[in-house]
């Protein structure tokens, strides 16, 4: 966990995520303080526990929310994954449907749009904020 920075930097996402990983969401933004937790560098913290119970040294986490970290995989997906399960709850093939459910989370929290609008263009390319901002049919 040493290596965080560097390791989510090697994965090409923006440098808000690593200031979520290492010092919590409301250091990014307000909206995202309950949401995005920063990973905590104990061995016995959610991510280190997933790791070591799945045996993926291919996963970067993310940030956390609970028992619930979001994930980089080395092949290029993220994956959603509770400390308590055995498997991940959701899996994505990019980072835009990371962020599109996370902006859903928002929404159902009834953060305003001005808000999740500045979370996304925070976190994505302009192409990709427009689609992100449609919340997820749950």
């Amino acid at each position: 966990m040493s290596d965080l920075a560097e390791r989510i930097r090697a994965r090409g996402l923006p440098s808000a995520v690593v200031e979520i990983a290492t010092r919590g969401g409301d250091a990014v933004h307000s909206a995202l303080w309950y949401r995005t937790e920063r990973v905590s560098p104990s061995p016995d913290g959610p991510a280190s526990a997933i790791v070591a119970t799945s045996g993926r040294e291919d996963l970067v986490p993310l940030w956390t929310c609970g028992t619930v970290t979001v994930f980089s995989a080395a092949d290029g997906s993220f994956v959603q994954w509770d400390a308590e399960e055995e498997e991940p709850w959701t899996i994505w093939p990019d980072f835009a449907g990371v962020v599109r459910d996370l902006l859903t989370d928002l929404w159902e929290d009834e953060s305003d749009d001005e808000e999740r609008a500045e979370v996304a263009r925070l976190l994505l390319p302009d192409g990709d904020v427009a689609a992100a901002l449609v919340p997820e049919e749950r």
